[in-house]
C-alpha cells in the first residue's frame, strides 16, 4: 500500500514544482535560494572522500536553527563516525560547512523517489538521523527499502502540525512507521508520534538537545559603546507584524534606555526603517558601528547571541502575533530574564519552564511591554534575580545530548 502512496505523493510533488519555483522567484526572501546550488537538489554532488572504516551518519536539518542546535551532537559524534548533514536552506548549510565536524555537507535533493534513492546509493548512511519534524515520505521510504535505520532526535511536533499530520494520517502513518526510534522533547510530542507511528516506532522522551548547546559568547559592553550602567533591552527574531507593537512599547517606556532590535528576516530592514521613520525615531545601523542611538537596529547577521549576553532583560519574537514564537532558551542561558508574548506553540515546554521558574514574563501587547521593562529598568536586584533563575532553568534541563548519543550509538552497534 505504501508503494501506492508514494507514487501519487511523487506525482504531485512533481506537478506541484513549477508553481513552487514560480512562487520562490516572486518572494525576495527566498529568491537567492532557487539556484542555490541547484545540482545539489537533484543529488548531483561532488565527489567526496568517505572514510570506510567509519560507519555513515546521515543528518538531516531542516535550518540554520536547526544546524546549530545540532552541533553538541556533532561534537559527540565526530571522532567515531562518518557524518553527513543536509539542510533545506542556504544558510543552514552555509553554516554548516563552516563546521569541521562534518564529512559532508549539502542541500537536501528533492524529496521525489528516484533523486533520494540515488542520494542514499551515493551516502550508504548505516543510520539517518532526522531532527525535529522533518519528515519526508520519499526520504523514508527510499531509507527503510535501503535498510538504512532512522531516529527522529529533538521530535517536535506542534499542535498546529499535528493536526495536519493526524487529518492526513492514512498516508503519514504509510511513512512515519518506518521511524525506527522517536526521541521526542516532551511528553506530548511524544504522544503525538506515538499516534502518528501506531505503535511501529520506539518513542521517548528526552527533553531539549538546545539545552545542551554552549552559550559561551560573551562580547563586552564598551564594543557596543556601553556603560555597566545603561540598560540594555534587546527584541530578537521579531516579526514585521510585531515591529510596530515593538516600536510603540519603546515610546511608552519612562525612562531612556538602549535598544537592540533584532529582525527575523533581514530581508525586511527596509520596512523595518520605514516604520522607524513614521513614528519620528532616530536609529542607527549595527554594520555602521554606530552606536550613538538609542535604538540599534541590527542589520546583519550572526550577532544576536552576542548582544543577548550584554543585555538586561531580552524579549523574544513571533510570539505577540500567532507564529509559534522563537528560542527562548537562548537568552536565558546567558542569565537574562526572558519576555514573550502568549503564541509559543513552538516552544511550548521551554516556555512553560521558564515561566514556572520565574525567569521569564508574558506580555500582552505594548502597552504590557512597556510596563515589564519600566518594572526591569528601575530595579537592578530584580534584573540579577530572575535572570539567575532563567540561567538554572536551562542547566537543569541539560544532559539531552548525552542521552541522544548513547542511543544513536546503541542502534549503530545493533546494526
Amino acid at each position: 500500500m505504501s508503494k501506492i502512496y508514494l507514487v501519487v505523493y511523487n506525482v504531485l510533488t512533481i506537478l506541484a514544482l513549477p508553481i513552487i519555483a514560480i512562487a520562490v522567484l516572486f518572494n525576495k526572501k527566498y529568491r537567492k535560494e532557487l539556484f542555490y546550488k541547484i545540482g545539489e537538489r537533484f543529488a548531483c554532488f561532488k565527489p567526496f572522500n568517505k572514510n570506510l572504516t567509519k560507519k555513515t551518519i546521515w543528518i538531516h536539518c531542516a535550518s540554520l536553527g536547526e544546524v546549530r542546535a545540532v552541533e553538541p551532537l556533532l561534537n559527540g559524534l565526530k571522532d567515531d563516525y562518518f557524518i553527513v548533514l543536509t539542510s533545506l536552506t542556504k544558510s543552514g548549510r552555509e553554516y554548516a560547512a563552516k563546521l569541521q565536524k562534518i564529512g559532508f555537507v549539502c542541500l537536501l535533493p528533492l524529496d521525489i523517489y528516484p533523486i533520494m534513492k540515488k542520494a542514499f546509493n551515493i551516502i550508504n548512511p548505516d543510520l539517518l538521523v532526522i531532527l525535529e519534524t522533518e519528515l519526508w515520505a520519499s526520504m523514508l521510504y527510499a531509507a527503510a527499502h535501503k535498510n538504512t535505520k532512522i531516529i527522529t532526535v529533538n521530535g517536535r511536533m506542534s499542535e498546529k502540525s499535528f493536526c495536519v499530520y493526524k487529518k492526513a494520517r492514512f498516508f503519514w502513518e504509510k511513512f512515519v512507521g518506518f521511524i525506527n526510534v522517536v526521541i521526542a522533547r516532551s511528553a506530548e510530542d511524544a504522544e503525538r508520534f506515538r499516534y502518528l507511528t501506531q505503535g511501529k516506532s520506539i518513542i521517548l522522551v528526552s527533553g531539549n538537545i538546545k539545552y545542551d548547546k554552549d552559550f559561551n559568547t560573551i562580547a563586552k559592553r564598551e564594543d557596543f559603546l556601553l556603560k555597566d550602567t545603561d540598560f540594555v533591552f534587546t527584541a530578537g527574531s521579531v516579526r514585521l507584524k510585531e515591529a510596530e507593537l515593538i516600536v510603540d512599547a519603546y515610546k511608552k517606556v519612562e525612562k531612556n534606555f538602549k535598544i537592540f532590535f533584532a529582525p527575523r528576516h533581514l530581508s525586511r530592514i527596509n520596512e523595518i526603517e520605514d516604520i522607524l521613520t513614521e513614528n519620528h525615531i532616530n536609529y542607527s545601523l549595527f554594520s555602521s558601528n554606530d552606536f550613538n542611538e538609542d535604538f540599534v537596529l541590527i542589520d546583519i547577521f550572526g550577532k544576536l547571541n552576542d548582544i543577548y549576553s550584554i543585555s538586561d532583560i531580552c524579549f523574544v519574537g513571533g510570539s505577540l502575533i500567532d507564529k509559534g514564537g522563537q528560542n527562548p532558551i537562548e537568552p536565558a542561558a546567558y542569565g537574562k530574564p526572558v519576555l514573550f508574548g502568549k503564541y509559543m506553540d513552538n516552544f511550548k515546554t521551554e516556555a512553560e519552564c521558564l515561566l514556572k521558574s520565574g525567569g521569564a514574563f508574558i506580555v500582552k501587547d505594548s502597552d504590557d511591554l512597556a510596563k515589564k521593562i519600566n518594572m526591569f529598568i528601575s530595579n537592578k536586584h530584580f534584573i540579577k534575580n530572575v535572570g539567575d533563575l532563567a540561567l538554572q532553568t536551562v542547566s537543569k534541563q541539560k544532559g539531552t545530548v548525552s542521552f541522544t548519543i548513547d542511543k544513536i550509538k546503541e542502534i549503530l552497534d545493533a546494526k
